[in-house]
């Protein structure tokens, strides 16, 4: 795609300033090194692209119509017989407008527009002349359930909903929101705590310090300060982090307090006060050390226990709130670790939880087992009206359309590239000069990655390009001249004057490496194919997967790719990557990529055993 024809589509997807209403904004003390881009546009191709075109079709162009409660809860609250829904009810349509609206960034879908428009409307129209914008009945209101939770999610989708368009009605429904939480738990005796599930509840923390940067709005601020407080009674977030304190070991380990500690991010941009940032950065090199899969999921039976290797339930949702942590990491910190981690969990625990049909997201994507989908396994969730609606399957979507939050992010004096794939980037530097990358690659499945730059004038910037850890020896050139300086685990600077046409390439070190595993899964391994994790799957292999046979890691040299799946094959079921390896007694195992085993409903293996 050409500057002209990403700037044209650009436009059809309008991306406006705050103004109106809105007051002045707050002034940022704590400094984000890289920052992601919302009013960008993308392209994605290839692979990725079908999964992404996938989930559109199949899943967020039919959800509001296949499951109509999910407005109409809000319609009802109030009629009798009270609805019986499960606390966390209120989450569902905000979830699914998050995955949405990042969504509409990468395609700029017109009929989706319109939906998300309508269903953000229909939602408006259904607040409480109090500013309640939940399920629940008036006597309930934010003071049990999870409905603060709700209301934390419904405050980040109206405010990316006025971020992307400019929709005063959206942050005037978000204030009034905000504003009931605040007279609820300020202007009376009620605490936060009060309300019940704190972890849960208490997340509103984070949406509260985004509402306040863009209004200045004290009463914001003061009930933030106010959770802070509760926090010491619940999860006590700030004084473990700074302490030092290993996650799984703080008092609420469950995964929805991942999005409480994204509040200690809020807090920091907030005030400057380093402590916030040094308590968030030793929960996620905590989260990354003990409790994150191979797959680059995260959890335990819905929590961090200090045991990656055991074979319970990672749930998706975990997953999701796990890859929004480190997006906010990377934004903190500028370490290219945080991007490979992101990488890592997109293409295999994120991907893996989506079928690749796109019609359903599982509750579970364990590292050995089975796919089922979401709506089997947690049923329990569903309503009349609402048949296919859980916390997973809404919110199993944001791990594809969190893609436009961490792609390429701005720097202080440039670019920073993230991904790797097929894509086309459209937005703008410091100096607001228009700027496209191009890139073609059919990577992760071979080496090479070209990148076209495009800026509308010659302008001197830098781009930053990561250079995986795990690709141990990469090959860069620019305009054919070879690179040095190129550090496995660290961004490549290259800062000068571009010009619309300059081409870098890049030849990453795709050989096959192990990580050896532990406690459950001692005497194994994982093999991974640059950043996508392999798997055993009995599709693939004339043997069952109790019968695998140990690989010979000392021939693992003589594997070889006996099928790469082309960008132009559109058949889902298809693997993308399959991979030959030796075993011990002579036989050579098929493994394809974690993304795609288990498609079929057969069971697969990640975890595979080696001769002792």
């Amino acid at each position: 795609m050409k500057l002209s024809e990403l700037v044209s589509a650009a436009l059809v997807f309008t991306l406006c300033l705050l103004a109106g209403a809105v007051a002045s904004q707050a002034a940022e003390k704590g400094e984000l090194v890289f920052q992601s881009l919302p009013q960008a546009q993308y392209r994605f191709d290839g692979l990725i692209g079908q999964r992404i075109s996938a989930n559109v079709q199949n899943w967020l162009l039919s959800a509001p119509i296949a499951n109509p409660g999910m407005l109409e809860m809000f319609r009802v609250r109030d009629r009798h017989p009270i609805p019986k829904l499960v606390p966390w009810a209120g989450e569902f349509v905000w979830k699914y407008l998050i995955s949405a609206i990042q969504v509409l960034r990468m395609t700029n879908e017109p009929q989706l527009r319109e939906l998300v428009a309508r269903v953000v409307k229909e939602l408006i129209t259904s607040q409480a002349s109090d500013g309640y914008l939940g399920p629940f009945p008036s006597e309930a209101r934010l003071k049990g359930n999870w409905d603060l939770w709700g209301h934390y999610h419904c405050l980040m989708a109206l405010l990316m909903w006025h971020e992307a368009t400019g929709d005063e009605s959206a942050l005037k429904a978000c204030q009034r929101a905000a504003d009931l939480a605040c007279a609820t738990f300020l202007d009376a005796k009620l605490r936060v705590r009060d309300a019940g599930s704190p972890e849960m509840n208490m997340a509103i923390i984070h949406s509260l310090g985004w509402l306040y940067r863009i209004t200045n709005l004290p009463r914001y601020l003061r009930l933030m300060r106010e959770i802070e407080k509760d926090w010491e009674s619940a999860g006590d977030y700030f004084r473990t982090g700074l302490a030092g304190v290993e996650f799984f070991k703080t008092p609420k380990p469950r995964w929805e307090s991942l999005h409480d500690l994204q509040g200690l991010v809020e807090l920091y941009r907030i005030t400057g006060d380093t402590r916030y940032r040094t308590a968030f950065t030793n929960h996620w090199r905590s989260i990354r050390h003990w409790d994150r899969r191979n797959t680059g999921g995260f959890s335990s039976g819905e929590q961090a226990t200090g045991n990656p290797y055991a074979p319970t339930a990672i749930e998706t949702c975990c997953t999701i709130a796990w890859m929004a942590l480190t997006i906010d990491m990377l934004q903190l910190t500028g370490e290219s670790l945080a991007a490979d981690e992101l990488e890592l969990s997109a293409l295999n625990g994120a991907l893996g939880a989506q079928h690749p049909s796109g019609r359903w997201w599982t509750y579970n994507t364990p590292m050995d087992g089975a796919r089922e989908a979401s709506a089997h396994s947690i049923v329990f969730q569903a309503r009349a009206g609402t048949p296919e609606l859980n916390c997973c399957s809404v919110n199993g979507p944001r791990g594809l359309g969190s893609l436009s939050e961490w792609a390429v992010m701005k720097t202080s004096d440039g670019l920073a590239v993230n991904y790797y794939g097929s894509c086309a980037f459209q937005g703008k530097l410091a100096d607001s000069t228009p700027i496209a990358l191009q890139m073609e690659t059919d990577y992760p499945l071979s080496r090479r990655v070209e990148i076209r730059v495009e800026p509308l004038a010659s302008r001197q910037f830098n781009l930053r390009l990561r250079i995986p850890a795990w690709s141990k020896a990469t090959n860069v050139r620019l305009n054919r001249i070879a690179v040095t300086n190129v550090v496995a685990g660290h961004y490549l600077q290259l800062n000068r004057r571009w010009r619309s046409g300059d081409l870098v390439t890049l030849d990453f070190d795709l050989q096959l490496r192990i990580v050896p595993g532990d406690k459950e899964a001692s005497g194994k391994v994982s093999i991974y194919h640059g950043p996508l994790l392999l798997a055993f799957d009995p599709k693939h292999n004339d043997l069952d997967d109790e019968g695998i046979p140990a690989l010979d890691l000392q021939k693992l040299g003589e594997a070889e790719d006996v099928f790469l799946r082309r960008n132009d094959q559109t058949d889902p079921l298809l693997p993308w990557i399959l991979v030959e390896v030796p075993a011990k007694d002579g036989r050579r195992l098929r493994l394809c990529d974690f993304a795609s085993a288990g498609a079929t409903g057969t069971r697969y293996r990640s975890w595979l055993p080696v001769a002792d």
